[in-house]
C-alpha cells in the first residue's frame, strides 16, 4: 500500500512539474506563433506562467514589432488571466477574465509627397483584409477583458512630434473566435481606428497647421519634379505595353 501511495505521489509530482515547465513553454510558443501570424507582425513574450491548479496565469513583457517601421508597435508590461483549467488543452479554451496592465502603443507616422503612412493604419489594414492568418484550430472566449494604464506615444520626425497621451481604460465582454463571441479581430480593428482618430484630433491637427504655415512652395515643387522625372520612364514602358 505504501509503495502504491509513494508511486502515486511521485507520478503526480512529475506530471505537475511537466505541466508547469513544459506546458508553459509549449503554450508560450504557440501563443507567440499564433499572434505573429494573426497580426502579421513578430510577437514575443518574455515570460508566461500558468498555475494549472487554480487557472491563474501571468504574462510579462509582451512585444509586437512594427512592420515596415522600426521599433515596436506595442509593449505590454503584464497581463493577468483566469482560465478554466479543464479547458486549457481542449479545443475550446474558456477564459474567465483578462487584465492587461501597462500598455504602451507606439504610433509612428511620416509624410511623403502628401501621403501619410503610419504603423497603426497598417495594422488596421492587415486586420481588415485578413492578410494575417491564424494557424490555431482552437476556439476561445474571454468573458471579460480589461485594459488599463494605456499610453499612446506619437512620433514623427517630419513634424517633429514626440508626445505621450494617456488613454481611457477599456473594458470588453465576450471576445473571442466562437460563433457567440465578438470577433477579436473586429475589436482590435475598432481600437486601431479610434487610436487614429485620437491622434488626428489631439496631435496632428495643430502640428499640421503649423507645418503648413512654414511650407516652402519652391521646395515642394522641386521634390514633385524629381518624383515625376524618376517615374517618367516607368510610365512610358507601361504605356508601350498597353499599346502593344
Amino acid at each position: 500500500m505504501k509503495k502504491i501511495l509513494v508511486f502515486s505521489v511521485i507520478t503526480f509530482s512529475l506530471f505537475y512539474i511537466l505541466s508547469e515547465f513544459v506546458g508553459d513553454k509549449i503554450i508560450k510558443g504557440a501563443l507567440e506563433t499564433n499572434l505573429s501570424n494573426v497580426l502579421d507582425r513578430e510577437t514575443n513574450i518574455e515570460s508566461l506562467k500558468i498555475n494549472y491548479r487554480n487557472g491563474d496565469a501571468e504574462i510579462y513583457g509582451l512585444q509586437i514589432k512594427n512592420k515596415n517601421f522600426g521599433g515596436n508597435l506595442l509593449n505590454l508590461e503584464k497581463a493577468y488571466l483566469k482560465l478554466n483549467t479543464s479547458s486549457i488543452f481542449s479545443n475550446n479554451v474558456e477564459i474567465e477574465s483578462v487584465i492587461l496592465d501597462g500598455i504602451n502603443l507606439n504610433y509612428y507616422f511620416n509624410i511623403e509627397y502628401t501621403m501619410v503612412n503610419d504603423n497603426v493604419r497598417s495594422l488596421e489594414e492587415t486586420l481588415k483584409t485578413g492578410s494575417g492568418k491564424s494557424t490555431s484550430t482552437k476556439y476561445f472566449n474571454i468573458n471579460k477583458l480589461e485594459a488599463k494604464n494605456i499610453v499612446l506615444s506619437a512620433k514623427s520626425n517630419e513634424l517633429k512630434i514626440n508626445k505621450n497621451i494617456s488613454l481611457q481604460d477599456l473594458e470588453f465582454e465576450n471576445i473571442g473566435n466562437t460563433p457567440d463571441s465578438k470577433n477579436y479581430k473586429t475589436v482590435l480593428r475598432d481600437f486601431a481606428k479610434q487610436t487614429i482618430k485620437t491622434v488626428k484630433k489631439k496631435i496632428l491637427s495643430g502640428n499640421l497647421q503649423n507645418k503648413l504655415k512654414n511650407i516652402d512652395e519652391d521646395q515642394i515643387k522641386e521634390k514633385l519634379k524629381k518624383k515625376l522625372d524618376k517615374n517618367k520612364n516607368k510610365l512610358k514602358n507601361k504605356l508601350k505595353k498597353l499599346l502593344n
